[in-house]
C-alpha cells in the first residue's frame, strides 16, 4: 500500500477547497471494499469534507462491491472532488453491462439494493462504457455524485 503525505492546508477562500482526484486500484477481493471505505474516509478528512463521509463512504462501497462481483478483474475507484463544490465517486471494472437494477428485492435480501441506494442517496449518477477503459480493454465506469451544500449557519439572510 503506498502511502501519501499529508496534504498540507490550501490558503483560499473560507470553505473553499481546491479540485482533486485520488485513485485506488484494487484486486477482484472482497477484502478490497473496507480498504475502499477507509481510504475514501481519509481524503475527505484530510480534505475538510467530513460532512459527506458518511454517504460517501457507503456509495464507494456499493459501487466497489457490485464492480468486484459482477467482473473477475481489478476496478478502480476514484474520489474527485470539483470546483463546483461536487464530489464525485467512480467505479471502474472490467464489465460491459450497465448495472441494470433487480425488478424487486425481499426486504430481507442480503443483497440486490445496490442500485436503489445509489438512487436513493446520491445527487446525481450514472454510468458509461468506454472501449479503452482503465485497463487499456473495453469497461465501464459506473458514477455517481453528492453536492457539498452550504451549512445552515454559512447562508446569508435576506
Amino acid at each position: 500500500m503506498l502511502l501519501l503525505p499529508v496534504p498540507k492546508p490550501v490558503l483560499s477562500a473560507p470553505d473553499e477547497i481546491e479540485p482533486f482526484e485520488y485513485r485506488l486500484r484494487v484486486p477482484n477481493d472482497a477484502r478490497a471494499v473496507p480498504i475502499a471505505r477507509g481510504a475514501t474516509r481519509a481524503v475527505l478528512a484530510a480534505h475538510g469534507l467530513g460532512e459527506l463521509t458518511g454517504r460517501a463512504e457507503l456509495l464507494a462501497c456499493e459501487l466497489l462491491t457490485n464492480a468486484i462481483v459482477h467482473t473477475t478483474d481489478a476496478a478502480e475507484l476514484r474520489v474527485s472532488w470539483s470546483q463546483w463544490e461536487v464530489l464525485t465517486l467512480t467505479a471502474w471494472d472490467s464489465g460491459d453491462l450497465p448495472p441494470a437494477p433487480r425488478s424487486a428485492s425481499h426486504p430481507y435480501d442480503d443483497n440486490g439494493r445496490g442500485l436503489t441506494l445509489l438512487r436513493s442517496l446520491a445527487d446525481n449518477w450514472g454510468h458509461f462504457a468506454s472501449p479503452h477503459g482503465f485497463t487499456c480493454r473495453p469497461s465501464k465506469a459506473v458514477w455517481c455524485s453528492i453536492t457539498r451544500r452550504p451549512s445552515p449557519s454559512s447562508r446569508s439572510h435576506a
